[in-house]
């Protein structure tokens, strides 16, 4: 399936989703549905901070934003310079995944082994299947609007349900991060609308749905995508029509996946260079000077219009409300090198 339809699909999934009221229960990373509202034990009556273990620190941070001081978060994965798909979690993690209220996973075949280290009475809730991603479609979720928007909201009323008291502090933050995400849409949009006919090229498709929802058009050569897909190596000729396209100045931006290095990519980020496409390296997890998401996201988005289009300015309409309404996570991540550009 192409990374368009699949993107497509996510737009049309998040459209029902918008139309429903509180349909969607928390669903276990098994893909077995969980009841909406699970009998409470009577034994004990849950008590203080909700603790929440995150497989990766971006969507870590956006439990935080919702949660605040009546959710503990500790993200597991959160190192720039770590592959998640070849990530094996300590004794530490396995026993902080088992013991947590709430786990919160990426799915889509990244990070399988936080959903197998689990307990099975934990509450499981899957970026993937909320949002209708399979193994094999893109997994970097956590730049697609839809995806954020989807957890925000499923994050929300599952803490709601553990926290019925807390319901409406929930909803608050809910709503001021919802401000800020709308502010970083109304930007990408003025963006996309100023600029219908960019292009870009990747080494990796990890920025895919940033691009997408920022109107760029991935021009990167079928063979190589499809190969990288594959964990595999690109042929000769798959690399010759890349170095072409570079060569013929055929694209707008180079993105540069920071995690899959190779010879071959960096190669690639030379041809770029030479031929004076500007390069933008993303990293797959958040770095640690960020404290949110979406402060990673507005940061990754002034970057490229920067190096794209250096006159363009979005309007300051709504920044300083946003700014003011803004939540202040507390997020427990690991600490990390940031690389987000070149």
């Amino acid at each position: 399936m192409t990374h368009t339809r699949f993107h497509s699909r996510i737009r049309m999934a998040m459209g029902a989703l918008c139309a429903m009221t509180m349909v969607l229960a928390t669903v276990a990373c098994s893909f077995n549905p969980q009841p909406e509202h699970p009998t409470a034990s009577t034994s004990k009556t849950p008590t203080g901070p909700i603790t929440l273990v995150a497989s990766l620190n971006q969507w870590g941070s956006l439990a935080a934003a919702i949660g605040g001081d009546d959710v503990k978060v500790t993200s597991i994965l959160s190192s720039t310079t770590v592959d998640a798909h070849d990530f094996e979690p300590t004794a530490q993690d396995v026993k902080a995944l088992h013991n947590a209220d709430v786990v919160l996973v990426n799915g889509a075949g990244y990070d399988t082994w936080a959903s197998k280290n689990m307990a099975s009475s934990t509450t499981c809730i899957s970026v993937s299947d909320i949002v209708g991603a399979m193994d094999g479609d893109n997994p970097h979720l956590w730049f697609s609007r839809d995806a954020r928007f989807a957890i925000a909201s499923e994050l929300a009323d599952t803490f709601s349900r553990l926290r019925p008291g807390e319901k409406k502090t929930f909803s608050k933050n809910l709503k001021a991060w919802q401000t800020c995400e709308d502010t970083l849409e109304r930007h990408i949009h003025e963006f996309s609308k100023a600029h219908p006919d960019t292009t870009y090229a990747a080494t990796e498709d990890v920025a895919y749905y940033l691009m997408s929802d920022m109107g760029f058009e991935d021009r990167t050569p079928q063979g190589y995508t499809q190969a990288m897909m594959n964990d595999a190596e690109p042929t000769a000729a798959d690399m010759r029509d890349f170095k072409a396209l570079l060569a013929d100045d055929g694209v707008d931006l180079f993105i540069n996946g920071a995690q899959t290095a190779t010879e071959l990519t960096d190669g690639l980020v030379k041809d770029a260079r030479n031929a004076k496409i500007p390069v933008q390296t993303v990293t797959e997890q958040m770095p640690s000077n960020y404290k949110t998401l979406t402060d990673w996201i507005e940061v990754l988005f002034t970057q490229i219009t920067e190096k794209v289009d250096p006159s363009f300015v979005p309007s300051a309409e709504d920044d300083e409300s946003a700014s003011s309404e803004s939540p202040s996570p507390q997020a427990s991540t690991d600490t990390s090198s940031p690389a987000d550009a070149d």
